[in-house]
């Protein structure tokens, strides 16, 4: 009850915000070619959810580094992410 060991640590909130973090970066790399590749242009429902996803890749990079997230993790975890990623390919 009390003075229980806590179950989740930093180190697996820092990488749940990091996955989240390339995501949302992955998500805005996806909208933006999906926007390049429209012949009439970009629409303003487009333009409108690419600000909206840089507004949030903002406040969750801030978050990281308010969270100081160690360099090695953010280092270690790009591998990772970069390694499945090109192995889904």
């Amino acid at each position: 009850m009390f003075g229980r060991k806590k179950t989740v640590t930093k180190a697996q909130k820092d990488a749940n915000l990091l996955n989240l973090i390339y995501t949302v970066r992955d998500g805005i790399a996806r909208e933006r070619s999906l926007a390049s590749a429209n012949v009439g242009g970009m629409t303003e429902r487009q333009k409108a959810s690419i600000a909206s996803q840089e507004g949030l890749f903002d406040f969750l990079h801030r978050q990281a580094r308010a969270r100081k997230v160690s360099a090695k993790q953010v280092e270690e975890f790009s591998v990772r992410f970069n390694l499945e990623k090109i192995n889904k390919e």
